[in-house]
């Protein structure tokens, strides 16, 4: 009995050792400027560890009011280490179904192991029935992602959730309902196995959440790669990337599909008249323009200098010359905000079988140059 006392005592030290590291060790690792994912996993993180503290502490003083006060705040922690933690899923994975419920828990495992600290089986159970519904319902959010971070690490987190939920279960069941688990520091098996677990577990997660982390910096990094930093929009690579599976698939399904190639007039005349921050302010007002009114699945891009393209997925003819018109309409009246005249030329093409995106924008471009020809500020229609 006194070698187990002695084993549990080591993993213990143990546990609050490594969690304790991998605290402090987590920001020299990601930083301080990242995401409100990875901050929301740091912080579960922290709480966990810190957590500890009152925990062992409470124990030096059974049964006083110090043991309610410590302890209290102890499972408070646990319980705000799993909400931060369901956090970091959400904004990785996007919106996670039962988030009232996980918050709600934040408030009532604390307050009604407080209130009902005199009866140890009830709030025994209480805490830890509690505690494990929040990782049941943790593990739950791993599962079908809503965004494109959805890397296997998930399912490691959701792996160590679970078996938490169900060591933390299983302490409730024998505190509650039996009397072989007196105290936090009982050397009975399971209790042996839970603490076990517990230093391994959370280090599992943890570092699976390091890979929810790397996927998000290199999604992040990828965006940046495809994106023009002016205007906000794709960039000539990210307009590639996007629209050939687009174009491939129209040709497949023989779906109608349009392409607007824009040019803004006397561009060169902005800058040389206004300078060249008129001509950002120029450019950005275009791309603001097509951001804003594109719809879901229609792709923006600037190609060029002045040069922008707007590729609509299923769109007619008669559509396809309502939205130039419509932008046209919507950027006139930017004039007199910005000081000086901002128009645009352009060209349309629709697909036709078989074409690639490089020769429906051949095709666009000869017809937005032949607006530029005839006086600029207008449309032309590939024939």
């Amino acid at each position: 009995m006194n070698a187990i006392q002695i084993d549990l005592n080591t993993l213990l030290v143990v546990t609050i050792a490594n969690i304790t590291a991998l605290a402090i060790v987590s920001p020299a690792v990601m930083g301080w400027k990242i995401s409100v994912a990875a901050r929301s996993a740091q912080l579960s993180l922290f709480f966990y560890a810190i957590s500890w503290i009152p925990m062992i502490l409470s124990n030096l003083w059974p049964g006083t009011l110090a043991d309610r006060f410590l302890s209290t705040i102890s499972v408070g922690g646990f319980a705000a280490s799993n909400w931060m933690l369901f956090k970091a899923m959400s904004h990785w994975l996007g919106p996670r179904r039962f988030e009232r419920t996980v918050k709600l828990l934040i408030y009532l495992i604390p307050v009604g192991y407080c209130i009902l600290f005199d009866d140890y089986s009830i709030r025994v159970g209480w805490a830890n029935f509690l505690l494990a519904i929040q990782m049941f319902l943790l593990a739950f959010a791993c599962l079908r992602p809503a965004k494109s971070v959805h890397g296997d690490w998930r399912m490691v987190v959701a792996f160590g959730m679970c078996a938490m939920a169900i060591l933390t279960l299983g302490r409730g069941l024998l505190g509650a309902f039996t009397d072989s688990y007196p105290s936090f520091l009982t050397p009975h098996p399971w209790n042996v196995i839970a603490m076990f677990m517990t230093s391994l577990l959370p280090l599992m997660v943890n570092y699976a959440l390091l890979g929810g982390w790397h996927e998000e910096a290199e999604i992040a990094m990828h965006d940046q790669a495809i994106t023009d930093a002016m205007t906000g929009l794709y960039n000539r690579r990210g307009w590639v990337e996007i629209g050939q599976p687009l174009v491939a698939n129209a040709n497949r399904q023989n779906d109608s599909m349009a392409l607007l190639m824009f040019d803004i007039d006397y561009f060169k005349k902005i800058n040389d008249t206004h300078g060249h921050d008129a001509g950002d302010t120029a450019l950005q007002a275009l791309g603001g323009l097509l951001l804003a009114h594109r719809r879901e699945n229609d792709v923006a891009a600037r190609v060029g200098g002045e040069e922008f393209c707007l590729l609509l997925p299923g769109c007619t003819l008669d559509s396809a010359i309502q939205i130039e018109k419509h932008l046209r309409e919507q950027l006139l009246p930017l004039a007199t905000r910005l000081g000086f005249p901002v128009n645009f030329s352009c060209g349309l093409a629709m697909r036709q079988p078989g074409e690639t995106l490089e020769r429906i924008m051949r095709r666009a471009d000869t017809a937005m140059y032949k607006a530029k020809e005839c006086g600029r500020g207008r449309l032309e229609i590939a024939p």
